[in-house]
C-alpha cells in the first residue's frame, strides 16, 4: 500500500538515477515499462521479479517525452497539451527537469495545482461546470477557478495567472484571496497515477458579484447553498480533486469558527 492507503499493487516504482543514488519519483504501469525498454533501451536496473519492482532510469527529459509520444501514438495517453510542468523529487521538492503535462499522470509524477473556493457573505459557494471539451472530467463541477501549477510558477502565481481568464476576477478581488489548506492525493487513473499537492485557497465575493468565463473552460457557473453544495458533493457531481478542495476549505472554515470562539483570534 502507498500513501494514505493509496494501493500501488501491480505498479513499478518510476527512480531516477540523482547523484548517484536510485531516487523515487512516480509510479509506472508494467505496460509502460515495456514501452520504455522498447523506446529507449535498457533501463539503468529493473527486475520484474523483485517484491516491489523498480524502474531505474537517466533524468532525462527527452527519454521521458519520446516515451510520452509513443504512449500517445498507441492511444495509451491523451490530450497532449504543449505546457511543461516541472518534475521534481517527491521527498525533497527539488524540481529536476520539465516535462509535457499530459504525462505526469502517465508516470506517476507528482504535479502542483490551485483552486480557488469562491464564498458569497451568505455562506454560498460559487462553482463552475466544466466544459464538455474538456480532456479531464468532463462536465463535472468544479471549484471557482482551479490550475495547474506550470513550469517555474507557485501555486499563488497560478492562480493569478488563472482567475481572471476563469471566472472573470479582478486583480483587487485576486489579492483578498487567502491560502487556507494543502493536501496531496494519490489516485489510480487512466493512463496511470495521479499524485497532485493541492494549493488551496478561499475568497469572499460580495454578494452581486456573477463570474464571467472568457477562456472557453467552463459551460456555466452555479451558486449552491451550504445544503445544496453537501449534496453535490455527495451525489458525486464534483471532479475528484474539486471535492477535496471544497473538502479542505470547510475544515479550515470551521477550525477558525472554533478559534474565533474561544478567542484565540
Amino acid at each position: 500500500m502507498g500513501p494514505q492507503g493509496f494501493s500501488t499493487e501491480g505498479l513499478v516504482t518510476l527512480a531516477v538515477d540523482w547523484s548517484g543514488v536510485q531516487t523515487p519519483i512516480g509510479w509506472v504501469e508494467p505496460a509502460i515499462v515495456a514501452l520504455w525498454i522498447t523506446k529507449c533501451g535498457p533501463p539503468g536496473a529493473f527486475d520484474a521479479r523483485a517484491l516491489r519492482p523498480t524502474l531505474v532510469v537517466t533524468a532525462d527529459p527527452l527519454l521521458f517525452t519520446t516515451v510520452a509520444r509513443a504512449a500517445l501514438a498507441q492511444g495509451m495517453l491523451t490530450g497532449w497539451r504543449d505546457e511543461l510542468f516541472d518534475v521534481i523529487i517527491p521527498s525533497s521538492g527539488q524540481r529536476i527537469f520539465t516535462l509535457e503535462r499530459s504525462a505526469f499522470r502517465l508516470f506517476g509524477l507528482q504535479s502542483q495545482a490551485a483552486q480557488l473556493i469562491g464564498y458569497r457573505p451568505d455562506g454560498a459557494v460559487w462553482v463552475a461546470r466544466r466544459s464538455a471539451s474538456k480532456a479531464i472530467d468532463p462536465g463535472l463541477l468544479d471549484t471557482l477557478v482551479g490550475g495547474g501549477v506550470s513550469a517555474g510558477e507557485s501555486p499563488t502565481q497560478t492562480l493569478w495567472r488563472e482567475a481572471g481568464e476563469e471566472a472573470g476576477l479582478t486583480p483587487d478581488q485576486i489579492a483578498r484571496a487567502v491560502g487556507c489548506s494543502e493536501f496531496e492525493l494519490w489516485r489510480r487513473v487512466a493512463p496511470g497515477v495521479q499524485h497532485e499537492r493541492v494549493t488551496v485557497f478561499t475568497l469572499v465575493v460580495d454578494p452581486d458579484w456573477i463570474p464571467v468565463n472568457s477562456d472557453g473552460e467552463v459551460e456555466s457557473f452555479l451558486c449552491l447553498d451550504p445544503i445544496a453544495l453537501e449534496q453535490s458533493l455527495a451525489d458525486g457531481e464534483f471532479a475528484y480533486e474539486a471535492a477535496l478542495s471544497i473538502r479542505a476549505a470547510q475544515a479550515a472554515r470551521a477550525a477558525q469558527v472554533r478559534l474565533r470562539s474561544h478567542g484565540e483570534l
